[in-house]
């Protein structure tokens, strides 16, 4: 049986991470330093990605001003602030993010989207984190109202 994601959305609420982060590019010879600095940022949100490029790090500023002293950086994005689903939110949900990516995205907003097995998180550009975040209330209102009238 599908779910349907605005069913989804209208019962959700969202966290936004306080720290200020950044997506730093790293070769596969960091893979330590870039481990180092997930264990350490344990209460902040983080992740590593491996793919053919090598690493992406996302990384809170204080833990990557701790971690990233001795690292050679291939490039860096940011900063960003990150949003994270803070609800209940099924693994098996098709199309979860594509309705609120399209909002962004269509707002001039743009907004990187990690998925987790618990919560998803958008990496957004601090620059925009303020109207990104009513945009976001406002799409989980019209969530709620849609599924209020059965829709």
């Amino acid at each position: 049986m599908t779910i349907d994601p605005m069913k989804v959305w209208a019962n959700m609420s969202l966290k936004t991470w306080p720290e200020r982060y950044w997506m730093i590019d790293l070769g596969l010879e960091q893979a330590s330093a870039a481990v180092a600095a997930i264990m350490h940022s344990e209460a902040r949100y983080s992740c590593i990605i491996r793919d053919q490029a090598g690493l992406s790090l996302v990384v809170d500023d204080e833990t990557w001003v701790i971690h990233g002293v001795s690292v050679t950086e291939r490039d860096r994005f940011g900063p960003f602030r990150i949003v994270s689903t803070d609800g209940e939110l099924p693994f098996n949900v098709i199309g979860f993010l594509r309705p609120v990516l399209e909002e962004l995205n269509g707002a001039g907003i743009k907004a990187g989207p990690q998925c987790g097995a618990v919560f998803d998180h958008l990496f957004i550009f601090e620059k925009d984190i303020e109207r990104a975040q009513i945009i976001l209330e406002n799409f989980i209102v019209q969530a709620q109202e849609l599924s209020q009238r059965g829709e």
